[in-house]
C-alpha cells in the first residue's frame, strides 16, 4: 500500500530500524515536547505510521496534544493526515510557540510554503534540515512523501529516496515508497527490486505484501497478486483492504 492516495504525510519518529541501536539515536532530529507521555503517544504514533496503520498513528497523536496543547510536530502530522478539520489543526500548529530546535523551526517554515503552495521554499527548508540530520530517516521521509504525493515530482522524490536509501540502507519504508515511485515511472524492474527489499527488511509486517500485490496488479499478474494479498491480511487481519484487492485480483485471473 502506498502511503497517501492524497495529501497526507508522515512524522518524524523514533526509528524503526531493524538495526538500530543505541548509538544512533542520538542523529535523530530531537521533538519539542514538555510531556514525557505525549513524546511517547507520538512515537508511538510515528511507530504505527511507519506499519500504515494510519488510524492508530491519528490516534496517539490526537492524545499527544491532548497533553501537550503546544506540541508542533504532533499538531504537523495530524494536519498532514487530516481531511477534515484540516484548517483547525494547521492554525493550532502555526500558532504553537514551543521552543522549537533548528531542524524543527525549517519543518515550520516548510509548513507555512506548503499551505501557500510556495513548494521550492518547500523543498529547501527540508534539505536544509536533512542537512542537519541526514541519518534520520524521518527527516527524508518529509521530503520524499511531499515530491511524491503532493508535488508530483517524481523524479525528485525518486532522488530524494535514493539519497534516503544511503544514508540509511536499513530503513524499510524508504523502499515501499521507492517502488511505487518507480512504477509511475514504468521501471517495473527497479520498482519490484526495492518492493522485494522492503519485504526482506519487514517480513513481519501487512504492507510490504500488499505493496508486492500492488506490484502484480499494476504488470498484470493477478495470480501472484491474489496470493500477495492474502499474504498481507494472513499476516495482519486488520489490513481488510488487502483481502478487498485480494478478491478484485482473483476476478481478474477468472476473465
Amino acid at each position: 500500500m502506498r502511503l497517501f492516495a492524497t495529501v497526507v504525510l508522515c512524522a518524524l519518529s523514533t526509528l524503526w530500524i531493524p538495526s538500530c541501536n543505541k548509538s544512533e539515536e542520538v542523529k535523530l532530529m530531537p521533538v519539542t515536547t514538555d510531556s514525557d507521555q505525549a513524546l511517547e503517544y507520538y512515537r508511538e504514533g510515528m511507530v504505527a505510521f511507519d506499519q500504515v496503520k494510519f488510524s492508530e498513528a491519528m490516534d496517539q497523536l490526537e492524545m499527544a496534544v491532548e497533553l501537550d496543547p503546544d506540541f508542533f510536530m504532533a499538531y504537523f502530522w495530524m494536519y498532514l493526515m487530516s481531511g477534515k478539520g484540516a484548517k483547525k489543526i494547521a492554525d493550532a500548529a502555526m500558532q504553537s510557540d514551543a521552543p522549537l530546535n533548528t531542524g524543527e523551526k525549517h519543518i515550520k517554515t516548510a509548513f507555512k510554503y506548503l499551505i501557500s503552495g510556495q513548494y521550492e521554499k518547500v523543498v529547501e527548508n527540508l534539505k536544509a534540515a536533512i542537512q542537519l540530520y541526514p541519518e534520520d530517516p524521518d527527516v527524508h521521509k518529509i521530503l520524499y512523501i511531499i515530491q511524491f504525493q503532493i508535488m508530483w515530482d517524481l523524479e525528485g522524490a525518486v532522488e530524494t529516496l535514493e539519497n534516503a536509501i544511503k544514508a540509511i540502507p536499513d530503513y524499510p519504508l524508504a523502499y515501499n515508497q521507492l517502488g511505487y515511485a518507480l512504477m509511475e515511472l514504468e521501471e517495473f524492474k527497479k520498482a519490484e527490486e526495492a518492493f522485494d527489499t522492503y519485504i526482506r527488511l519487514a517480513p513481519d509486517i501487512a504492507n510490504p505484501y500488499d505493496s508486492k500485490g500492488d506490484f502484480y496488479m499494476n504488470t498484470g499478474q493477478y495470480e501472484a497478486a491474489y496470493e500477495s494479498y492474502m499474504k498481507a491480511y494472513k499476516t495482519d487481519s486488520t489490513f481488510t483492504i488487502s483481502e478487498k484487492k485480494a478478491w478484485k485480483a482473483r476476478e481478474l485471473m477468472e476473465d
